[in-house]
């Protein structure tokens, strides 16, 4: 048994978790829908897992419901049940407010809990309105519960729609947080945010975050780190190519932790890169995860296999792909930008070691406000630098300022460009890594030397 009590949900427990010191009273409040009873069960159900028993007091909630719903998040709340670290009352919505708090006074004093939730006091708010003294009173039972307890008591509260505050009159003052659950529309499409209005005793340096609500897994907020904060960059990269080395001397690898961005025009795009990243891969001992927005899993591999085309047997890369690389596509045009970028995180597996999105122009052309797309980007991008990934951003310019945003938070710059030369065209490849001090361009003749260099490395492993 864990003697620390948890939100369950790794982003608050990060921030957070100094709140939930006994005696603790939570505060959450939200719109219909907005996931509060979600947020209410994942506390009580992860805490219950440790040993802290849960009681669960329902005045809305229909119990096989709610106990339904959870199970798809993963949050299997009757399998606790059945081993008695979870209970759930549900009492009447015309039951008397003194016959309910008598109740739960009753159960909470002859058995041990260390999480009470509440789901919801709005009933029993409007029960009380417009008696100032049942009010009082009410609060202070609230107030006192928790000391009885001697662990967490969470009170959930719905809000109605257009309305962004709560009136839980003196409760808010004796809460120790108070987090709203917000979810709004942008394109018709759902995003949702947490606001931590008060955190007693943790500090408040992030007052709004977004989070999702993922099919077997729950509530899901990944909190930006400080930049301070990010972990140094992680192990070195060798690039597999003596021609880029000898250009860029000492500076001739990547870390883990980097962010490079690979441009090219909308009309002609190059397929050279493959065979230099999944080369590198290989050679690195490491594993690619393909996000695309722009093809499906088995398109991706066919311009796999197209770009090693005569430079290694298709057998081969079959291998290679299988062992290597793992693709997933994303339809950008189904989710708000908040959404998506929370969905693409919780796809990520701790061995992928280097993070590949595709085809981020397609991305880019749904985005509407730059600011808001690129704050979120940015706080990705950071998310994901702190775990340690080589990050791989590859798309077309589809405008100069775009590109201009996208190289600004990028380590390492690649663009491609179309030459024409006797009218025949070719490429050319500028290229520019932080830590240099001016760029340099390959030509295309150097970058398949390259090309070569590093497949012929890959042919002599045995794979």
């Amino acid at each position: 048994m864990s003697n620390k009590l948890v939100f369950g949900v790794e982003g608050l427990d990060k921030l957070f978790s100094d709140v939930l010191k006994p005696p603790a009273t939570i505060a959450i409040a939200g719109h219909p829908g907005a996931g509060k009873t979600t947020l209410a069960a994942t506390i009580c159900y992860y805490n219950a897992l440790n040993g802290h028993r849960c009681l669960y007091v329902s005045l809305q909630e229909d119990k096989v419901k709610l106990f339904r719903n959870m199970k798809n998040l993963g949050i299997d709340l009757e399998a606790l049940e059945g081993k008695g670290l979870v209970k759930f009352v549900e009492f009447p919505l015309y039951s008397e407010v003194s016959e309910i708090a008598n109740e739960i006074s009753k159960i909470v004093s002859s058995e041990s809990f260390g999480v009470v939730v509440v789901d919801s006091i709005n009933p029993l708010l409007q029960a009380v309105e417009g008696d100032y003294g049942k009010r009082a009173w009410l609060q202070n039972y609230f107030y006192n519960l928790a000391r009885v307890v001697n662990g967490v008591m969470v009170l959930v509260a719905e809000l109605p729609f257009g309305r962004e505050y709560i009136e839980l009159g003196a409760i808010e003052f004796v809460v120790d947080a108070i987090m709203i659950l917000k979810h709004s529309i942008e394109r018709g499409l759902v995003t949702r945010r947490i606001e931590v209005r008060k955190a007693r005793g943790a500090p408040l340096h992030i007052a709004e975050m977004l989070f999702s609500i993922e099919q077997g897994k729950g509530i899901a907020v990944y909190i930006p780190p400080m930049l301070e904060k990010i972990a140094r960059e992680g192990r070195e990269i060798e690039i597999p190519c003596r021609k880029m080395k000898s250009i860029m001397n000492v500076s001739a690898h990547l870390h883990k932790g980097m962010v490079v961005y690979l441009a090219y025009p909308p009309d002609a795009r190059p397929l050279n890169y493959i065979p230099l990243f999944i080369g590198m891969a290989v050679l690195n001992n490491m594993k690619i995860h393909v996000i695309s927005y722009l093809y499906p899993p088995e398109a991706i591999k066919l311009l796999i296999y197209r770009s090693f085309r005569d430079l290694i047997e298709l057998e081969r890369i079959e291998r290679i792909v299988n062992r290597f690389v793992r693709i997933s596509s994303l339809n950008p045009f189904m989710y708000s930008i908040g959404e998506l970028l929370h969905k693409e995180l919780s796809m990520i597996l701790e061995d992928d070691d280097i993070i590949a999105f595709h085809g981020i122009d397609v991305l880019q052309m749904v985005v509407h406000d730059r600011g808001n797309y690129m704050q979120n980007l940015y706080n990705q991008l950071n998310y994901l630098k702190d775990e340690q990934k080589l990050i791989v951003r590859i798309g077309s310019i589809i405008d100069e300022e775009m590109y201009r945003m996208n190289a600004a938070i990028s380590d390492v710059v690649m663009r491609f460009e179309l030459e024409h030369a006797n009218r025949s065209p070719v490429y050319s490849l500028f290229m520019w890594r932080r830590g240099l001090t001016k760029p340099f361009i390959l030509r295309e003749d150097e970058l398949m030397e390259c090309i070569n260099e590093v497949s012929e490395k890959v042919k002599q492993l045995s794979i």
